[in-house]
């Protein structure tokens, strides 16, 4: 597989790190496409931007232009293509959904041509991680300066009429869930699968050059998903951290050791003191695990019953899938993405999607109890949410699937 990379740069590394920030904050599942901007206008400058990405990659490599319509990964693209838009053809369900999933596969592809899901997945972590400290001073201190009247601040209202402080770089609820981070996505369950995705690839592909950069963005992404409040989020990091700390025989560190300790004593003891205090903290808490575990809230029967009903309209339909409408608009929030590509998209959209988060996880090289461990968090974390037509719950996996494929 042939590679026409740009030069390497410190210009050249800035510029692709600007555009991939600027796909991050035009992806569908954020606050400036949903409410800010508006989806039309979001998605056209997310295209546009993707557009102009492509010609300045064309015009760089216009002498090996006839190297590029011969490689194979155009080949590729037209059978994938073929594949997730039969679905559409087969039940005469004319969405523009489909192109939506599509566009997202030709991203990744496209990537491939110039740069590596190594380097991609440094970069998303950079920003991310960027775009999540930045998040915690947005929340916890810069909200209090308009809150007092100090500061004006552009107020903005999501679908639900929810309204935003707008920090331009990140948005803050002004009363309803205001000490969860919304950052900039439009819900905190949405950001616990970016912030999760950020923490896989710093710790299994990102390559640091000292290992204190590796510790200092796990603190970091660390934090922000405490403050997401969101109960998944809690759970994937729980089980990855502890996945993280046998894998990698963490436990052979007595720095990481004591750490570790402290911060589970310190942790226990905020807790026990939000318990006998019944103060914000503990409400928080009761919201989280309680509540939602009781039977107090739909957010659990919701998941479940996502579940089942993508399930039943694969094993109706397990070619073509189901039109798009009938399955989104079965049940209030379906929210299960692997299922909701089978039932949609049929068993080989469906796999498609399996075989490049699998693709991506290889790439790990660790041993086949951490992949699976690794895959099935990593399955939970975009299982609380519809993402399928998200950018990036396309991009590395079909990055690392394109280049598992390639012949040395």
């Amino acid at each position: 597989m042939s590679h026409y990379p740009f030069p390497d740069t410190r210009r050249s590394r800035v510029l692709f790190g600007l555009f991939l920030a600027a796909m991050l904050y035009l992806a569908r599942d954020t606050l400036l496409t949903s409410s800010v901007l508006g989806f039309v206008r979001a998605q056209v400058l997310m295209l546009a931007v993707m557009a102009g990405a492509a010609v300045v990659f064309i015009v760089y490599n216009r002498h090996a232009w006839r190297a590029l319509v011969k490689d194979r990964r155009l080949i590729g693209l037209a059978l994938v293509s073929a594949g997730l838009l039969l679905p559409m053809v087969g039940k005469q369900d004319w969405q523009l959904m489909y192109f939506s999933v599509l566009v997202c596969v030709w991203f990744g592809v496209f990537l491939t041509f110039f740069t590596d899901s190594n380097q991609v997945a440094r970069t998303y972590v950079l920003i991310i991680t960027a775009v999540g400290l930045f998040s915690l001073l947005a929340t916890y201190v810069l909200r209090r300066l308009p809150d007092a009247g100090l500061l004006a601040v552009p107020v903005f209202t999501n679908s639900k009429d929810i309204p935003f402080y707008n920090f331009l770089l990140s948005y803050v609820s002004v009363s309803y869930d205001k000490n969860r981070n919304f950052s900039i996505f439009r819900e905190p369950g949405v950001h616990q699968y970016f912030l999760l995705l950020g923490l896989f690839l710093n710790n299994y592909l990102v390559r640091w050059e000292k290992e204190r950069s590796l510790w200092l963005v796990n603190l970091a992404l660390g934090a922000v998903m405490l403050s997401t409040l969101a109960t998944g989020g809690y759970v994937e990091m729980a089980l990855f951290a502890l996945l993280l700390f046998f894998d990698k025989k963490l436990y052979k560190n007595k720095y990481i050791l004591l750490t570790l300790a402290v911060l589970l004593a310190a942790g226990a003891a905020l807790v026990l003191r939000a318990y006998l205090e019944q103060n914000m903290l503990w409400w928080e808490i009761y919201a989280m695990f309680i509540s939602k575990f009781s039977g107090q809230g739909t957010s659990v029967s919701d998941r479940v019953g996502s579940v089942a009903l993508n399930l039943g309209f694969f094993l109706r339909s397990p070619l073509f899938g189901a039109d798009i409408a009938e399955v989104l608009y079965a049940i209030e929030n379906n929210t299960s993405s692997s299922l909701l590509m089978f039932a949609i998209f049929g068993l080989l959209g469906g796999l498609l999607h399996v075989a490049g988060w699998i693709a991506l996880v290889w790439k790990t090289k660790r041993g086949l109890v951490a992949k699976l461990g690794l895959l099935a968090i990593l399955f939970m974390s975009f299982n609380t949410q519809n993402l399928i037509a998200d950018v990036f719950f396309w991009l590395l996996p079909t990055m690392a699937l394109t280049e598992s494929l390639r012949k040395d």
